[in-house]
C-alpha cells in the first residue's frame, strides 16, 4: 500500500480502529504526514452517506431528533465562535461561497452582500437558502464564471477524497487576483491524541466521513500542489480541561460540574496548547 496522497511507501499504522468500520485502520505517511484512513467510501457509499448525513449526525450524539432546525440552533455557538477567530479574512470580501454550509449557521453571521452555499443534504440546503442568495448541492453546480472573493469550508476539508483536485475546482471559481480559500479542520496534533494517546478517544475520533486527518505540513503540501500559497496558519484549542479529563477518566466526552468548580474555564490550559501547536483544531488561509 501506498500514500493516496503522495504515494510514498513510507507509512507506518497509527491506529487500528475506525468509528463504524469492520477491520478499519489507520496510516500515517512519513514523508507528506497526512494521516489517512484505509479502507474509505467509495463514490456510491459516499453519495449514500451524504443524503443521510443529519441520521449520522444523531448517530455521533451531536443532535437527537436530526431535524435542520435542531442542528442549526446546536451549530449557532459554534459558528459565532469560529467567526470571532477568522473575521477579519472577511472584512471587504463582495462575495462568499460556503462548501458544506449545513444549515448555513456560518453564512448567518456574515454581512457580506453575495453569500452562496454548497450543501449536498436537500434538507440543509433547503434550510440554508434562507441565508445565500443562492445554494448549490455539489461545487460542479457553481457556474466557473461566478467568481469569489472568499471560499471557505469549516470540518469539510479532512472529508474530501480528492483534495488536490477538489481544491483546482475551486480555484476555478475564486477571484484570480487576491482571491483567498478559507478552511478549518481538525488536527492530528489534537493533544488527546499527541500528548495523552487517549485510546477511546481515537476509537471515536477516526471516522469513515473523514478518509484524512490533517497537520500543517500536509495542509501546506496539499495547497501548494494545487497553486495556491499559504497566507496563516492559527492553531485553535475548541475543547478545554474539563472535556479532556472526562475523556481520560471515563473514555466519553463531556463534563463534569466538581472538575468545572476547581478548574474553571481553563483558558489557561488552552493557551498553552496553542504556544505547543497541541491543538484540536487548524485554520488555513490560502490565497491566489
Amino acid at each position: 500500500m501506498n500514500c493516496p496522497l503522495c504515494n510514498s511507501a513510507q507509512l507506518q499504522l497509527f491506529h487500528d480502529q475506525v468509528w463504524s468500520i469492520d477491520d478499519g485502520k489507520v496510516f500515517r505517511c512519513g514523508q507528506c504526514d497526512i494521516t489517512f484512513l484505509s479502507p474509505v467510501m467509495d463514490d456510491e457509499q459516499e453519495r449514500r452517506f451524504y443524503r443521510q448525513y443529519n441520521e449520522h449526525v444523531k448517530q455521533r450524539g451531536v443532535a437527537a431528533s436530526g431535524s435542520p432546525q435542531e442542528l442549526h440552533e446546536k451549530s449557532l455557538a459554534a459558528a459565532r465562535e469560529r467567526y470571532a477567530v477568522i473575521s477579519r479574512f472577511f472584512a471587504g470580501a463582495e462575495s462568499v461561497l460556503e462548501i458544506g454550509a449545513a444549515t448555513g449557521a456560518f453564512l448567518q453571521q456574515l454581512e457580506n452582500p453575495f453569500r452562496c452555499a454548497v450543501e449536498p443534504a436537500q434538507d440543509n440546503r433547503q434550510f440554508s437558502g434562507q441565508f445565500a442568495n443562492r445554494a448549490f448541492a455539489d461545487i460542479e453546480e457553481v457556474p466557473e464564471d461566478l467568481k469569489f472573493d472568499v471560499i471557505c469550508m469549516f470540518h469539510v476539508f479532512e472529508h474530501i477524497r480528492r483534495p488536490v483536485e477538489f481544491l483546482q475546482k475551486c480555484l476555478l471559481r475564486l477571484r484570480p487576483q487576491g482571491g483567498r480559500v478559507v478552511i478549518e479542520v481538525p488536527n492530528i496534533a489534537d493533544p488527546l491524541i499527541s500528548l495523552y494517546g487517549c485510546t477511546a478517544f481515537k476509537d471515536f475520533y477516526f471516522q469513515p466521513m473523514h478518509p484524512y486527518v490533517h497537520s500543517v505540513e500536509s495542509l501546506r503540501k496539499v495547497f501548494g500542489e494545487a497553486g495556491l500559497r499559504e497566507r496563516e496558519v492559527i492553531c485553535y484549542q475548541r475543547y478545554g480541561l474539563v472535556n479532556h479529563l472526562n475523556w481520560l477518566a471515563k473514555g466519553k466526552p463531556g463534563g463534569n460540574p466538581d472538575w468545572q468548580r476547581i478548574f474553571g474555564d481553563g483558558q489557561d490550559y488552552k493557551e498553552a496548547l496553542v504556544r505547543q501547536g497541541l491543538t484540536d483544531t487548524l485554520f488555513y488561509v490560502a490565497e491566489t
